[in-house]
């Protein structure tokens, strides 16, 4: 339902609707342009120290960083546009959650206040915590949900974006970032979004409501800032009929996949149909190239050791790929998962690596191979892999399967029950990333494996967050109840091995204990 539902044609008593909108909120009041109370029910007494708020200003309901935002609010919304809802401090204490509406048959602005505590409140979990929108997933869900319609999206970057809230002070410059999302949720969109720390996005019913994104993002900057904000913006089409709506989803995903990354500009003129066109000419050609490669095993593996804390003694070496020397392979490895190629480089990561421990008997090493989520989602790729790791069981003691991309499983006891395979093969299996994305503590619960390795950005900020630190913390003493060993990304200074250490991670992995090998290790033997 698109945020113009609320200018319905339908006049509804008033009696009624105000059962309707008791029946999913505490307080409800309207204000008029000024932000002046001129109606309110509900139990304002546990929302306000004064009873009766009619003919003050509302924004005395709310703390002083959301009395700016509040009345931005007031001022900006237009007949038949919607607010919120969005999280808001009161200032009796505690947080509520607010939703704006503006009639346009009505002069003033409705709105209602809900206690989370008191009610289910409609979620606001997963929101930008800067703006409270949300992030790309969900703006591409929307974007393809809508693909063959004649909806509008647009997208916006602000390439100094932080260069003018560093003028700022931290008070006004997260103002200004409030005052964005609130611009942002108030437009007549299906959905407003923050793609990237200075991009955003918008699907609109109309390329005019969709290109008025770029005033709703400049306007909150221009009262704090002298310094202009620079917009670079990409208009198209959900409705193409040269081509299909698989080709037209296709072809979206590929603009804001690009666009988030910063290495997408779109032509003035463009249009979906010679997006494909370019989209097309450059996947078929990566793509041979990557098959290519694939098949022939046209790729390196370097190794890179974990450490046991502790003791110092290398524990195993984790197979990592290398197409082109000394370059991150991220790029390639995604490109092949967004072609479903990645349960095939799956297998063919795991033979090259197997091959080098059968070939050498001096190599006595163990090793860490990455497996795709999707590897042991979807039951044929998995039969595949699970057929390839039953030939190597003599191998089983010496290799641990790393699982990556672990939101690609969906269905949790349906994975467990094939990780359990592979475990009583002999294999060790363990979850990548731990602690980022959907690789969260429900892993824990539901899947039932010999290790963890916690994501990289998280050890990187140890120290800055005392709450993260504390999460960290338990989600260790959870992992050492249940006999989980956990592994620790990115150590790369002695003040990171040794916050590490005393936290009680029992491996790490990191440039600190030395750079990756491009040969594994091998005993001498005597002649």
């Amino acid at each position: 339902m698109g945020l113009h539902s609320c200018a319905g044609a339908q006049v509804i008593e008033a009696t009624r609707l105000l059962a309707f909108a008791f029946a999913s909120a505490d307080l409800l009041f309207e204000v008029d342009r000024s932000g002046t109370v001129a109606f309110i029910a509900g139990a304002a007494g546990s929302f306000s120290k004064e009873p009766n708020l009619v003919g003050r200003t509302a924004a005395e309901l709310f703390a002083a960083q959301d009395v700016e935002r509040f009345q931005n609010l007031v001022r900006s919304l237009r007949p038949g546009e919607r607010a919120g809802p969005m999280p808001i401090t009161l200032t009796t204490g505690g947080e509520a959650t607010l939703a704006m509406c503006f009639l346009p048959q009505n002069e003033r602005i409705s709105c209602t206040l809900v206690r989370p505590s008191e009610r289910s409140a409609i979620s606001v979990g997963g929101l930008d915590k800067e703006t409270g929108l949300p992030g790309p997933t969900e703006f591409l869900a929307t974007a393809m949900q809508n693909v063959g319609s004649s909806n509008t999206v647009a997208l916006v970057d602000v390439p100094n974006l932080n260069e003018v809230r560093e003028q700022l002070s931290p008070e006004v410059a997260a103002a200004v970032m409030h005052a964005i999302g609130d611009n942002l949720k108030s437009m007549n969109a299906l959905i407003a979004a923050r793609l990237s720390k200075t991009s955003f996005g918008v699907v609109a019913a109309d390329e005019l409501t969709a290109k008025s994104l770029v005033g709703r993002i400049r306007a909150p900057a221009a009262l704090h800032s002298t310094t202009p904000l620079k917009i670079e913006q990409t208009v198209v089409s959900l409705k193409d009929h040269n081509l299909t709506k698989e080709q037209i989803g296709l072809a979206l995903r590929y603009v804001i996949n690009s666009f988030v990354e910063g290495h997408f500009k779109a032509a003035p003129a463009s249009n979906l149909a010679d997006l494909f066109e370019e989209m097309m000419i450059e996947t078929v050609t990566r793509a041979r190239d990557l098959y290519t490669t694939i098949a022939e095993g046209a790729f390196q593996l370097v190794f890179e050791p974990i450490v046991e804390l502790k003791t110092g003694i290398r524990s195993h070496y984790e197979v990592l790929t290398r197409f082109n020397p000394d370059e991150s392979p991220a790029e390639t490895i995604q490109f092949a998962e967004q072609l479903a190629l990645a349960n095939s480089f799956d297998l063919a990561l795991i033979s090259k690596a197997f091959g080098i421990l059968d070939r050498d008997s001096a190599i006595i090493a163990s090793v860490a191979v990455n497996v795709s989520g999707r590897s042991i989602a979807d039951p044929a790729a998995f039969a595949m892999l699970a057929g390839l790791l039953s030939k190597k069981r003599n191998l089983a003691r010496r290799v641990l399967v790393e699982i990556t991309e672990t939101s690609e499983m969906k269905d949790l006891p349906a994975a467990n029950e094939a990780i359990q395979s592979l475990r009583k093969m002999g294999f060790r299996v363990g979850i990548d990333d731990f602690g980022a994305g959907a690789a969260t503590v429900d892993y824990l619960h539901n899947l039932h494996v010999d290790f963890v390795k916690v994501d990289g950005g998280l050890i990187k900020r140890l120290g800055q967050s005392e709450d993260e630190t504390t999460l960290l913390k338990a989600v260790l003493r959870s992992c050492a109840e249940m006999k989980v060993d956990t592994i620790a990304e990115w150590i790369d200074t002695h003040d990171k091995f040794k916050r590490c250490a005393e936290m009680g991670f029992r491996f790490g992995q990191g440039r600190y204990f030395g750079s990756a090998l491009k040969e594994l290790p091998k005993v001498a033997r005597a002649h």
